[in-house]
């Protein structure tokens, strides 16, 4: 008489089945990554940098006095986009000038020449010797007008990099991940 052990398999290779299945089908990760980066940005913005930016040139700053950096419209704050599927998780956004403040460099500004017009009253023309005021108006309100040309110039923009993931980002994305894959095995 012999004895003999045996072991089936097919409920492994069924348990093993639904699991490759459930992990071809990542998805559902892949939209929770792209919310935690869009969050990421999202906070990028509020607190004006993860490190913090490098802030506005002093005559900027006083034009903007009171603002955030990077957010004068909010168009660009406003035009983050975060798109996955089941291979990728993304954010990002389209517009152009996105690039220099995420990268930094300069821009070439041409020169140029444009007619720039005043208005003055003529008896106050003739008492101080000729000399026009320096408010500009609009052309149906003016009486003259002089062509000025402004030579090229360049303006160096420091990088503020809004597209960014902190090293709490990048840990909290990992234990997504991996409470995303203990779900599965569940």
């Amino acid at each position: 008489m012999s004895y003999t052990i045996t072991y089936d398999i097919g409920d492994f290779e069924r348990s093993l089945g639904e699991l490759i299945k459930r992990l071809e089908h990542r998805e559902p990760l892949m939209r929770e990554m792209a919310a935690a980066m869009g969050d990421a940005v999202e906070e990028n913005f509020a607190r004006e940098g993860r490190p913090a930016w490098m802030g506005w040139s002093p005559s900027y700053a006083r034009k903007r006095s009171g603002g955030k950096i990077l957010q004068k419209s909010g168009r660009l704050a406003k035009s983050i986009t975060q798109v996955s599927s089941n291979d990728m998780a993304m954010v990002g956004t389209n517009v152009k000038y996105a690039r220099i403040h995420q990268e930094g460099g300069e821009i070439n500004i041409a020169s140029r020449s444009q007619q720039a017009y005043y208005r003055h009253n003529t008896n106050d023309y003739k008492k101080i010797g000729g000399i026009v005021g320096n408010r500009f108006v609009k052309k149906s309100r003016s009486n003259f007008s002089r062509w000025h040309t402004i030579g090229a110039y360049k303006i160096k923009m420091p990088a503020r990099p809004f597209l960014h993931l902190t090293e709490d980002d990048v840990t909290g994305m990992e234990s997504t991940a991996e409470n995303y894959l203990k779900r599965l095995l569940d």
